[in-house]
């Protein structure tokens, strides 16, 4: 049974992972490009996009959240055998430090979690200042509030484009570190 719940949960981390990674990709290869393009030839209130970019956010958020869960519990039951009462390590912190595969996978997971911070805590907040923002703008405000939203958005955005494009680019270091735990570690 435990390797059947093993294998769920290696899947569903593995599926919210492309979910995640792959609107990483697509708002840093695609749609940052072309929304840039749009917003330097027109109204960025008309050219937000929001309902794509409120859906999108949504599954990048929350495909981040699925991978962070479903990581973390497929490294208990991965860890587990060697864990406890007459086992070779005390804890799952013991394996995780001792062996080439646990080492190799805490920085992987550390990558992880730095990507699933930076979500939550940077992107997301800011994200939806800026979506708030141009839809209101969108539906039509002030000149005089629109360029105040449009203030409050230039640091917002900008914030929210830079952890991602750290995102982005530690995306490459964490998937090298999570298949070398499980394909030949890095640490021998």
């Amino acid at each position: 049974m435990v390797l059947q719940i093993e294998t769920i949960v290696r899947y569903l981390h593995i599926l919210a992972g492309i979910t995640w990674i792959g609107h990483l990709f697509f708002f840093n290869l695609t749609n940052a490009p072309v929304f840039k393009f749009a917003i330097n030839n027109g109204d960025p209130g008309q050219k937000a996009g929001a309902n794509l970019m409120y859906r999108a956010l949504f599954w990048f958020r929350w495909g981040a959240m699925a991978t962070l869960v479903f990581g973390l519990w497929l490294f208990y039951y991965v860890s587990a055998p060697f864990v406890g009462a007459g086992k070779l390590y005390a804890n799952h912190g013991a394996y995780l430090m001792a062996t080439g595969g646990g080492l190799t996978i805490a920085l992987g997971m550390l990558l992880g979690i730095i990507m699933w911070f930076n979500v939550w805590f940077i992107i997301w907040p800011a994200q939806k200042v800026v979506l708030g923002n141009n839809v209101k703008i969108a539906k039509g405000v002030a000149a005089e509030e629109k360029t105040k939203m449009e203030a409050q958005n230039a640091p917002l955005a900008a914030k929210a484009k830079l952890a991602s494009r750290i995102n982005f680019w530690l995306t490459i270091p964490m998937l090298l570190f999570m298949v070398f735990s499980a394909h030949g570690n890095l640490f021998m």
